[in-house]
């Protein structure tokens, strides 16, 4: 447990002192006006990819702290067992051919009577991180959602204005203020993630929950 909160909180950190040098660096240097909007507008995708980042590596290392503790596939629960074969195994795929389809049942049968497997942490961020994707990221590791009424608007928000630079527009002004406030965003989302991996590990929702008989 503590090792899982020290390699949380490592990524939390020096991601922060990227955002408070995106946040300051206009001001530690003689910028020009012209300067600093340019440095601002395209410190919008840097800060959206400190995110997805972040979201990556705090679930990967979830993954990898309960890989560690061999449990078997019987054992996991349900999400985080179909999320391992959907990676393993490609579910989007179409199977067309029969042969192909023999392939995959072999492959699945294989999978499910190993006395324990490695959790994929393959992700499905979609390069596109908003509220819906990070919720069924969570989801596929058993873990609760963020809060619809304090994250959606936010996040959707900041991907609607990241979106809106990557595909070359040019109409949305970004000032001091829509810089803090994104960052502010990230900082807390960061922590919030990292409170739900570590709730999620300590109340073991990676196990699956047996019926009493």
């Amino acid at each position: 447990m503590d090792l899982l909160k020290d390699q949380l909180d490592n990524e939390i950190t020096w991601r922060t002192d990227e955002l408070s040098i995106i946040k300051t660096l206009p001001y530690l240097h003689a910028f020009s006006e012209k300067q600093k909007t340019v440095f601002q507008k395209y410190s919008i995708p840097a800060i959206y990819s400190l995110w997805e980042g972040f979201v990556v590596s705090s679930i990967s290392i979830y993954i990898r702290e309960i890989n560690k503790l061999n449990i078997n596939p019987h054992e996991l629960d349900i999400n985080i067992l179909v999320h391992d074969i959907d990676c393993k195994l490609n579910l989007n795929n179409p199977r067309v051919h029969f042969e192909k389809k023999i392939t995959f049942v072999n492959t699945f049968i294989e999978h499910i009577k190993s006395s324990n497997i490695s959790i994929s942490s393959t992700l499905p961020t979609e390069s596109n991180v908003n509220y819906k994707v990070i919720c069924k990221i969570l989801t596929r590791v058993n873990l609760p959602a963020l809060a619809e009424d304090v994250f959606q608007k936010k996040l959707d928000k900041l991907l609607r204005i990241r979106n809106h630079f990557a595909h070359g527009e040019n109409s949305i002004t970004v000032d001091d203020k829509l810089i803090a406030e994104l960052i502010e965003l990230v900082i807390h989302l960061m922590h919030e993630i990292c409170n739900i991996i570590l709730d999620g590990y300590n109340n073991r929702l990676f196990l699956r929950i047996m019926p009493k008989l």
